[in-house]
Formats: C-alpha cells, structure tokens, sequence
C-alpha cells in the first residue's frame, strides 16, 4: 500500500550546521525571529536559502530568552510579551516582505510553546500580539487551551505533532530533562510518524493509545539524529 506523505515542518533559521541540506525534504519551516535565537540577518539569510525550494515559511516567536534557547519560561507582564511577540513577527515579515517571500503561519517555540497549551491568560496575550496577523494559520498542539482559544476568534489552526517527542498526553510532551523525553532512533521515529499520520493514533510514554486528528508533523532541525530520521522518511515516502 502506497501512503501520501505527510506534511512535515521543521524549526529553522536557528544557527544549526547543515540546516540547510534538510530543506528539500520539508513542506514547511518555522523560522526563528529573534526571541530565542536570530536577529534579521539570520532570517534573512534562512529565507533567502528557503525561497529556492517549494516551502512553506512561517514566524517561530519565542520568550525573549537566547540564553536559554527559549526554553525556559518567562515571568513577563502582559504588556512584556505582547511587545515582545509583535517585535519578533514584524521583524520576520519585514525581512520576508523585503525578499518578495510570501508566508503562511506562525509556531510559538519552547516553553512559550508548552505555556500557552495550558495556560489561558497567556493565551489571550499572545492572541492579542499576533492579531494583525490573524490571517495567519497556527501551529499549535491539538487539544490545547490555546487551540481552542484561536479556534474561537476565529483563527486557522494546524494540530501539530512531533516525529522526535515523546508524550504523556495529547497536549503534554514528556519534558525535555527527562530520559525519553527525545525519540532519537530514525525507524523508532519513523514508525512514531507513519503510526499518528496514517493510522490516526498516539503512543502515549505509558503505552496508551489515544485517537488524534493531525495536519502537520514537526522535526527539530537542533537533534543529532535529525539528518537520519529525514533519510528514513525520505526512502518510505519521497522528498
């Protein structure tokens, strides 16, 4: 049996060596815009990599934390974060206005990620900062308060899952400090994919499957293994 390839976006513009050999196998990439990591340079020079290939380019906000790699939260005001997310989209748009890029979404990273698949307050925050581009789609975990929420002002949205994250629950992945946080096993990751894409279904950590409906499938391009889990995929569906 012949299965389509499932949609596969992976974070980018992020410093990583050899990021960019991975493009021709992905449909989509969330593009660091400064919070976490970049500056316009970087977003520039992502950009103008990406453009030569069929991609789909979207604005990958962070806490603006490059220290951590954004993957710390943040206590900020409302008003912080608000300032914050709406300098790092308008940064992103500008470089990609300046190159002729069209763009089409817009993925929260690390544990702003995590924070606001939870937290309802925060979501509403970054709703309001990302307003001006509410013609945007979302990526966002399925099941989460804030794909609810954007779901509700009327917002697009992408349930997103990942190849190399394991999970406790349909909006919970096992964090990062622990032992089988990272599925880093190309056939384990590839069987982790085809399994939520074709099958419809999640291995929670624990061994319970739950049903899911899921539009786009992420792979970090900061994992080591990244470049063979993409070969797997590639040798079953393509590039």
């Amino acid at each position: 049996m012949t299965f389509k390839k499932p949609h596969i976006n992976m974070d980018a513009g992020e410093g990583i060596t050899g990021e960019y050999e991975l493009y021709p196998f992905v449909n989509a990439l969330n593009v660091a815009c400064g919070g976490h990591y970049g500056d316009e340079r970087t977003i520039f020079e992502t950009l103008n990599h990406a453009i030569l290939y069929e991609i789909e380019l979207g604005a990958h906000p962070s806490y603006p934390d490059k220290e951590n790699f954004g993957r710390v939260s943040l206590e900020l005001s409302p008003e912080e974060l608000t300032a914050s997310i709406a300098d790092q989209i308008d940064r992103f748009a500008r470089v990609a206005e300046s190159l002729g890029a069209t763009w089409a979404h817009i993925k929260p990273h690390g544990a702003l990620y995590n924070d606001l698949s939870k937290n309802g307050s925060l979501a509403e925050v970054f709703l309001h900062a990302i307003k001006p581009y509410n013609e945007k789609t979302l990526y966002l975990q399925e099941s989460s308060v804030i794909a609810h929420k954007a779901a509700e002002q009327g917002f697009k949205v992408a349930h997103e899952y990942f190849i190399d994250r394991n999970y406790l629950a349909i909006d919970r992945l096992v964090p990062r400090n622990e032992r089988d946080a990272v599925i880093s096993d190309p056939r384990q990751a590839l069987e982790h994919l085809h399994f939520m894409a074709h099958k419809k279904s999640l291995t929670l950590l624990g061994g319970v499957e739950i049903s899911i409906n899921p539009h786009t499938f992420c792979i970090h391009s900061d994992h080591k293994a990244t470049p063979q889990i993409i070969a797997e995929i590639t040798k079953v569906y393509g590039s």
